[in-house]
């Protein structure tokens, strides 16, 4: 436990963390209280469950005075929760002057959990691959994702396949970037349930900077390029439809931003766009303690459950830095505003290889089902595949 002082009153050090838990499984985390200048005495309870998870807090009262202390969460998932993208456990920390609180994020898939290599990139070797999933249900299971094959030719395909089980895919139809003048294809995505329309966003690198484009369809069977121009200076989006505001939300990289930092949009049309924060990690994740996310940030995913906004985002430290990487990482946001950094001392998943590449997931999920599809490093080499992980009834 590294505990910084110099402050004066208590703090968290850390307000958010993260683990990966199957259902019937359990684990723990630690909080680390800072003490101040007076010493005080700190109730801990659990303020928000809505998964019903089994907690333990040890201890559960606490008197701070001249030295760092730990508080031990302890959390079992039972069998039958139903599914979520994460379960979110919010912990109170109440002194007598003050009260703060913490959050954990409880991912419900882990290396253990079956596994299927959805597609494999061509060529075994560390600029090749495929993956930058986007996924909806509709009907049939649909994933978008798009090819690098080598640097002279990185995001030559993009491609939407279908299934009838989420993990059997067959190749509905494909993209090719020199049909459009574009230097490369990355992240597409389908926004997470619509109000009629499917509603397909995707990134295209058109020479010095990228953009992004919409393009809408009564199915996925009517999406065809290149659609209209949506977000000038964008990249990698995630998006959804908000039901509470009547308006799409997408979160993505804006190349403007120092490492591609996130921004958060809202829109009814595509045409018009409100900002909802215009930088996520330079002016709030980091200053929360995030100390490894600083470039190559990009957005996974975006889902609303339980009240918050949950972010599923992949970044780099400065150095060693290395293109076509990331690490995973999430945030939870109630208004899209202010964020919550759930993984700020490590990533909550890295790959194997060269890079340890574990980026751009994104979830289904219903009561008994989850499928989070990734891509992954899986060779010493660097191949980067894009793969699920799962649990079926």
């Amino acid at each position: 436990m590294v505990c910084h002082l110099a402050c004066s009153d208590w703090r968290l050090q850390l307000i958010g963390r993260a683990i990966k838990l199957r259902r019937g499984s359990s684990g723990r985390v630690a909080f680390t209280l800072v003490p101040g200048e007076r010493e005080d005495e700190i109730e801990v309870s659990v303020f928000e469950n809505p998964n019903d998870l089994n907690v333990l807090i040890n201890p559960e009262r606490i008197t701070l005075s001249g030295s760092c202390a730990e508080v031990i969460v302890d959390i079992e998932v039972p069998t039958k929760t139903s599914y979520k993208p994460v379960w979110i456990l919010g912990l109170e920390f109440k002194g007598s002057r003050k009260t703060s609180r913490g959050f954990v994020a409880v991912f419900p898939v882990n290396e253990k959990s079956h596994k299927k290599t959805i597609r494999e990139a061509i060529q075994d070797d560390k600029t090749f691959a495929v993956g930058a999933p986007g996924f909806i249900k509709a009907g049939k299971y649909y994933l978008s994702y798009r090819w690098r094959n080598g640097n002279e030719e990185r995001g030559r395909r993009l491609e939407i396949a279908e299934s009838s089980d989420g993990l059997e895919y067959v190749t509905l139809k494909y993209f090719d970037k020199k049909d459009y003048s574009y230097a490369s294809f990355e992240q597409a995505c389908f926004v997470k349930e619509p109000p009629s329309n499917v509603v397909f966003l995707y990134s295209a690198d058109v020479g010095r900077t990228w953009n992004i484009y919409v393009v809408e369809g009564k199915h996925v069977d009517d999406i065809t390029l290149p659609g209209r121009l949506a977000i000038a200076d964008g990249k990698d989006p995630a998006s959804l439809y908000d039901q509470s505001s009547d308006s799409y939300i997408v979160a993505y990289s804006n190349c403007k931003n120092p490492g591609h930092d996130l921004a958060v949009i809202s829109t009814k049309d595509f045409e018009k766009f409100e900002i909802e924060s215009a930088s996520i990690f330079y002016t709030q994740l980091i200053g929360q303690g995030n100390s490894w996310a600083r470039t190559h940030i990009h957005v996974g995913s975006l889902f609303k459950v339980d009240g918050y906004y949950v972010l599923f985002y992949d970044a780099l430290p400065s150095r060693p830095s290395s293109f076509g990487s990331g690490w995973l990482g999430v945030a939870i946001s109630r208004d899209l505003k202010k964020w919550i950094d759930l993984t700020p001392d490590k990533p909550l998943w890295q790959g194997k290889g060269i890079d340890k590449t574990f980026r751009y997931v994104d979830v289904y999920f219903d009561r008994d089902s989850y499928i989070l599809y990734a891509e992954e490093e899986v060779t010493a080499r660097g191949r980067k595949d894009l793969v699920a992980y799962y649990d079926l009834p």
